[in-house]
């Protein structure tokens, strides 16, 4: 079972490694900045997208580590 955290949530939309925005509220600029461990009320299970997300986040994160070993 997934947590219920904004990484798993159908609102939330990745940004970067660390954070995304919360988009319950369509047309409200700016959107809220998020946490991908943040937790709200508003939460609605994203299925099989998080999963890539999670991928998504691993691939940078190789690729960043790869760019320190090999300048």
């Amino acid at each position: 079972m997934q947590k219920k955290m904004c990484l798993s949530c159908r609102h939330f939309r990745l940004e970067d490694i660390h954070s995304g925005v919360c988009r319950v509220r369509p047309g409200s600029t700016p959107y809220p900045m998020k946490l991908h461990s943040d937790l709200c009320d508003l939460w609605r299970n994203c299925g099989q997208q998080y999963y890539i997300r999670t991928g998504w986040i691993k691939s940078k994160l190789a690729a960043a580590k790869e760019n320190i070993l090999n300048p």
